[in-house]
């Protein structure tokens, strides 16, 4: 599983990391000691042990305390052991040493030596190493456990992802009783409320769209038996909004069903930029002004796309001080600028849905138009971006991915 840095997952390990560290600090500070009082004991007894020598007392005082008096024996182990330590005494010399994984205590006294073996034994210093192990195997059961207990977050994680997509068919199959499963239980909860809350308003967005098709097209057979052009022209322009609001809502229903289908070719984008401004208002097209740096062919839907660049333009056009949109393309971009103040809402959500200013300039609009710009943008692959700069609103398009080579 991957960590990031910043999650609680990463958190955790540090900490168990830290603590395995610092216990086994601890642990080898026990160890040392552990070994150094056997060794203090082992020196002790053993000196004890050859004092008491021709008595009864060695088998009573020590029962794993072996003194071996012979030349050979103690002259074989002294020169194949390793020296552990080494002191001199008035009248005692001594040294311990290692051999074959035993301890030995080699005492001259009086110019006679003695040698003294420890037999072997489950000694302190190795309870020491047993405890570390198995403490060392709990805290990594205990880990293991709680990273287990984690990974649901992980398929939560995953699940949200597919919902901030758009996809409602989802659900979380987690069982557990603990947090977890509270909120996996909570999340299919939402889901359901989701769906059902997405089922109205894709009802109420495809029958009042469809309901308004028919008196528009009905009003706009009736202008026709006007007799007072000035009358005609004016109600003309009002079914003509009324039509362009009614296919916006249409196409918010395509985008909420997925229902679009994109037929993907090359056209030079200047070609593209036309067939959008073909789309505009026939006084609007006048006040569009294309500045081409360089030719390019792009991968697009005919369809499609020229409604994302109307867009642009219509939107420029509505806040642009002087009437006018200004189309730039250039490096595999385009720019689309206009002279007027930078928007009053967050450019955060300056693509959402349903979001607008609320100037006289937008009364009519439905906040929609630069969500579906966004939505065609990224079915072709193509970013978008906003920035305000030289008391001009610009939104860039990168092409470079969509580019035909």
């Amino acid at each position: 599983m991957n960590v990031e840095r910043n999650s609680i997952l990463f958190k955790i390990s540090l900490a168990f990391l830290l603590i395995i560290l610092l216990s086994s600090v601890f642990f080898y500070f026990l160890y040392k000691n552990a070994q150094e009082k056997e060794l203090r004991d082992f020196i002790r007894k053993a000196l004890l042990t050859v004092s008491s020598e021709g008595t009864n007392f060695p088998q009573k005082f020590e029962t794993n305390y072996k003194v071996i008096e012979d030349p050979e024996a103690i002259y074989k182990i002294y020169t194949n052991s390793k020296i552990l330590m080494e002191r001199d005494f008035l009248t005692v010399k001594i040294v311990l040493l290692e051999y074959e994984g035993n301890k030995y205590l080699l005492i001259n006294r009086f110019g006679i030596s003695y040698l003294v073996e420890k037999s072997d034994e489950f000694e302190l210093h190795r309870f020491v190493i047993v405890a570390w192990i198995f403490f060392n195997i709990l805290m990594l059961i205990l880990y293991v456990g709680i990273i287990r207990s984690f990974y649901p977050l992980k398929i939560l994680r995953e699940k949200i992802k597919l919902l901030k997509a758009g996809n409602l068919d989802i659900s979380v199959e987690i069982s557990s009783n603990d947090e977890i499963g509270f909120i996996a239980k909570e999340f299919n909860e939402a889901i359901k409320s989701l769906k059902k809350n997405e089922e109205v308003r894709k009802w109420f967005l495809r029958n009042i769209a469809h309901e308004l098709k028919t008196p528009i097209t009905k009003g706009k057979i009736a202008i026709e038996l006007l007799e007072d052009e000035k009358g005609k022209q004016h109600f003309e322009k009002i079914f003509n909004r009324l039509e362009f609001l009614v296919n916006q809502l249409l196409m918010m229903e395509k985008l909420a069903t997925k229902n679009l289908e994109l037929k993907l070719e090359c056209h030079p984008l200047e070609n593209l930029i036309n067939s959008g401004i073909s789309l505009l208002l026939s006084e609007d097209k006048n006040n569009v002004i294309i500045e081409l740096k360089e030719s390019i062919k792009i991968k697009a839907d005919n369809n499609l796309f020229p409604i994302a660049l109307k867009n642009l333009i219509d939107n420029g056009l509505k806040f642009s001080e002087d009437g006018k949109v200004k189309i730039v393309i250039e490096n595999k971009m385009i720019e689309f600028r206009n002279k007027g103040n930078k928007p009053s809402i967050d450019v955060d959500l300056i693509f959402e849905p349903f979001i607008k200013e609320t100037t006289l300039k937008n009364q009519s609009g439905l906040g929609l138009g630069l969500y579906i710009t966004k939505f065609i943008l990224d079915l072709h692959k193509i970013s978008i971006s906003y920035k305000y700069e030289n008391q001009e609103n610009v939104f860039i398009l990168d092409l470079s991915q969509a580019v035909c080579e």
